[in-house]
C-alpha cells in the first residue's frame, strides 16, 4: 500500500515469512539499486513533439521554443486573472477591456525588458533585496512598487 501511494514500488522489494528460528513473522525490504540507477539514467531526458517542419527548426531550437514557453504561460495567467471576476454586458467592452489588458501586459514587459538591460551593463543579473539573498531575473512581480 504504502508503495502504491509513494511511487516506490518499482524500486523497493520486500520479503515476508516466518523468522526460522522464532517462528515470527517478519518483513525484510531493500530498494533495488538496479532499477533506480536504470531510472537515473533517463533522468532529464523528455520528447518534445513539434509540428515544425525540420527545415524551420532543428531539435535544439525545438527545446528553446519549449524552455520558452514559461513566460508566455505567466503572461497569459497575469492576463486571465483580472478577466475572470469580470462580467461584461457586450462586446465592445470586452474588446476594450483585452486591449487595455493587453497594453498594460506590453508595458510590464517593456519595464522587465528596461532592468534587465541596465543590470547587464552594470554587469548583474539579479536584484539584491534588502532582506535576504539576490533574487531571479527581475520580473514585474518583483520590482520594487512606485512611491
Amino acid at each position: 500500500m504504502i508503495g502504491k501511494d509513494r511511487r516506490v514500488g518499482a524500486y523497493l522489494r520486500t520479503t515476508t515469512g516466518p523468522d526460522p528460528d522464532t517462528g515470527k513473522p517478519i518483513l525484510a525490504w531493500h530498494f533495488d539499486r538496479d532499477a533506480i540507477d536504470a531510472e537515473a539514467a533517463t533522468d532529464g531526458w523528455y520528447a518534445l513533439l513539434t509540428n515544425l517542419p525540420p527545415d524551420q527548426a532543428d531539435a535544439a531550437q525545438v527545446l528553446i521554443l519549449y524552455k520558452g514557453q514559461e513566460a508566455v504561460e505567466r503572461r497569459y495567467s497575469a492576463f486571465k486573472g483580472p478577466v475572470a471576476a469580470l462580467f461584461l454586458k457586450n462586446n465592445r467592452r470586452i474588446a476594450a477591456l483585452v486591449t487595455v489588458i493587453c497594453l498594460a501586459l506590453l508595458i510590464f514587459c517593456l519595464i522587465e525588458r528596461q532592468v534587465r538591460q541596465a543590470l547587464a551593463t552594470q554587469g548583474h543579473t539579479k536584484i539584491e533585496g534588502p532582506d535576504g539573498p539576490p533574487s531571479p531575473p527581475p520580473v514585474s512581480s518583483s520590482l520594487p512598487s512606485p512611491p
